[in-house]
């Protein structure tokens, strides 16, 4: 029975981009604040500014009429989300809005002060927290909350966090827009990163702890949407494969109870994954696989404090497209130490191997991560100019920053190069799945036709002539 008291709206800012990624994802993290307020008996409703508009936040607001605005932010793109709240605040200068998510757990105090609009904030995991708080607990006993008190921002102490992840039930999604979000369920099985890589905000913000959801709560969750018609599914755990033999005997537990589905991996690291272990998933219905390569040169990979050699990135990368996965590979320019010689040899690792994709981001310096503060150390980034990422994050034309080797007319010109060599990936790719369909046979990278046409068509201008013919040879198919 849901409670008539203590409402709450939940919403998500949004971070789409015009340029890159640019549909909506289910937030996942706030499913699972919206199931602890659904299990606790608490009345919420969910807005997404990703398919929602402004338009239609104020106006649900002031139908539902919430005592509290629950909001989850990251660093990205956050001076919009202020002025959203600040307008909100404007227009129901009585609700309260509580602030949550990555850029509240890394930099605390300082996101209070910034926005004045933000009554509470919530540093760490927030399924407990948002409960207490909306129950009307004082808020100097709940712990992880950020407060006001007079002028001064009050902090009650680290919370916890929960070890035991089967403890937490997962989201069902009862109020959301599924049908927005596209056919494709997200999961999360694990939290907590142990790594250190400097780049990175994840052990701050979700632990250093490595967690997980057993085997049974992981089949549990997937069954579940099985039952209600989902056949694709999105692990988006930042270390799904930390522990193998979680994963072959969830693998296991698919392939024993005869559910055909598809698997996509993202946030694997290559030395959690040997060639039996992929065959396994292969086995299970994983097709997809997302791997943070991040650089060729072992030299730059130390740097970046990776803990992996380009040695153990190529031998996963190997098998895993030997075995037939649709691998994406992920790389950061502009890392501490790296020369435009080690960005060329990222860029030749991109090529080597037969992947669907790769991406090149400009690696930007995240409040809460190591390489932030480097970077403000050796004077290469003016906080005064501009603490958070803006604009399209990662993908910009211009570099955002000099390093120690390089300058910002050098990153520049590695970023352009990069987007060269994503181009020519994906045409590569797409040539060889449209010659495979016509004649029935693989086509080898090094066959000369598909060099050659692959890297003619990476040009931005032939690239886009190719993306027309490939829009329109796909209606031919889909309609002739």
């Amino acid at each position: 029975m849901m409670s008539k008291d203590n409402r709450i709206m939940l919403v998500y800012p949004d971070y789409r981009s015009s340029d890159v990624f640019s549909g909506a994802n289910l937030p996942v993290g706030l499913g699972y604040i919206a199931k602890a307020l659904e299990t606790a008996g608490i009345e919420y409703e969910i807005i997404d500014l990703n398919i929602d508009s402004r338009d239609d936040l104020i106006y649900r607001i002031g139908e539902f009429c919430p005592e509290f605005i629950g909001i989850s932010m990251m660093s990205y793109r956050c001076k919009g989300t202020y002025k959203l709240l600040r307008d909100v605040k404007c227009a129901l200068p009585k609700v309260k809005i509580i602030a949550g998510g990555p850029h509240v757990t890394a930099n605390r105090e300082r996101v209070l002060i910034e926005c004045p609009a933000i009554d509470i904030g919530v540093v760490g995991e927030g399924e407990v927290a948002i409960v207490e708080i909306v129950r009307g607990n004082p808020l100097s006993t709940v712990k992880g909350v950020l407060y006001r008190e007079g002028e001064a921002v009050r902090f009650t102490g680290e919370r916890d966090f929960i070890y035991d992840l089967d403890e937490i039930p997962f989201p069902t999604y009862q109020r959301f827009k599924l049908e927005k979000y596209g056919k494709r369920m997200q999961l999360a099985s694990s939290r907590g990163c142990p790594y250190k890589c400097i780049f990175c905000g994840a052990p701050r913000i979700l632990g250093k702890r490595w967690r997980k959801r057993s085997v049974q709560g992981m089949v549990e969750e997937l069954e579940y949407w099985y039952d209600r018609g989902f056949r694709n599914f999105y692990f988006n755990d930042s270390n799904f494969a930390i522990d193998k033999t979680r994963v072959w005997n969830f693998c296991d537990e698919v392939i024993k109870r005869n559910l055909n589905v598809c698997f996509t991996s993202d946030g694997l690291r290559a030395d959690h994954v040997d060639r039996k272990l992929l065959e396994q998933m292969r086995r299970t219905g994983f097709t997809n696989l997302t791997f943070g390569a991040e650089s060729g040169s072992n030299k730059v990979l130390r740097n970046l404090k990776k803990g992996e050699t380009r040695e153990q990135i190529e031998s996963a990368i190997a098998a895993a497209t030997d075995l037939g996965f649709h691998v994406t590979l992920f790389f950061l320019i502009g890392s501490p130490g790296e020369d435009v010689k080690d960005v060329e040899q990222s860029f030749q690792l991109a090529l080597k191997y037969n992947v669907v994709c790769v991406y090149f981001f400009d690696l930007t310096p995240i409040p809460g991560t190591e390489f932030y503060d480097w970077a403000v150390k050796h004077g290469y980034m003016d906080e005064s100019g501009g603490r958070y990422p803006e604009g399209n994050f990662g993908f910009s034309p211009k570099a955002l920053l000099q390093t120690d080797a390089m300058t910002i007319d050098q990153v520049t010109w590695c970023l352009k190069q990069a987007r060269h060599v994503e181009r020519q990936i994906w045409v590569r790719h797409s040539l060889q799945e449209a010659l495979r369909r016509l004649t029935g046979k693989e086509f080898p990278l090094s066959w000369g036709y598909l060099k050659a046409l692959s890297w003619f068509f990476s040009f931005r201008a032939t690239a886009a002539v190719y993306r027309f013919f490939v829009r329109v040879a796909g209606r031919l198919f889909v309609h002739g």
